[in-house]
């Protein structure tokens, strides 16, 4: 991580913007618990990081250069707040299946809704399951065993079909609109 406190900064504004657009009656004393919440600089470096790519402990612990038993405590206390939220699936390599942690998707999608970047590369997506598909096109430079090649493929095959789904969802919507819309003429 850079440490770049203009990061930081805008995490923080995010969070507490979510919060408070996702919470019309929001009090006082909840904005002071998020803002409490906040004033941890680990949770916010964890934060930006997840807000750029999902982590395990592991990573997390790396990228942040801390503690185990602190990465896990604060993760703790983010996903209590429905910040975070942890999934578990299989890593690299053989052994059990890891925990990865990304952004809520609440969180994530207003964090990526307010985001300005143009470029494709570095513009942030609305689709919940980016961080996951960033790790993944990642992961596709390095070696990749068979078996981690197939849940890759699976992996990817299960959210195609999902946003497939969810495409014709949107087609028929559409379709349904275009029909009820009545165009107004102008002399």
């Amino acid at each position: 991580m850079n440490n770049n406190p203009n990061e930081e900064i805008e995490i923080i504004l995010k969070i507490l913007s979510y919060q408070i657009e996702s919470n019309k009656s929001i009090n006082f004393q909840e904005i002071d618990k998020i803002l409490h919440l906040l004033s941890n600089r680990t949770r916010r470096r964890m934060l930006v990081e997840l807000a750029q790519e999902e982590g395990f402990v592991n990573d997390l612990v790396k990228r942040l250069n801390d503690h185990p038993q602190s990465i896990i405590r604060h993760l703790d206390v983010l996903k209590k707040q429905n910040l975070v939220i942890g999934k578990e699936r299989q890593g690299e390599g053989p052994g059990r299946p890891r925990l990865y942690y990304t952004l809520f998707p609440g969180v994530a999608k207003f964090i990526q809704k307010s985001e300005t970047k143009n470029s494709r590369e570095n513009q942030s997506h609305i689709c919940s399951s980016f961080p996951l598909l960033n790790t993944i096109k990642q992961q596709l430079n390095k070696r990749i065993s068979h078996t981690e090649q197939r849940k890759i493929v699976s992996e990817v095959e299960s959210i195609k079909k999902e946003h497939e789904m969810a495409l014709e969802v949107c087609n028929e919507i559409l379709a349904t609109m275009k029909k009820k819309v009545t165009k107004i003429q102008v002399d």
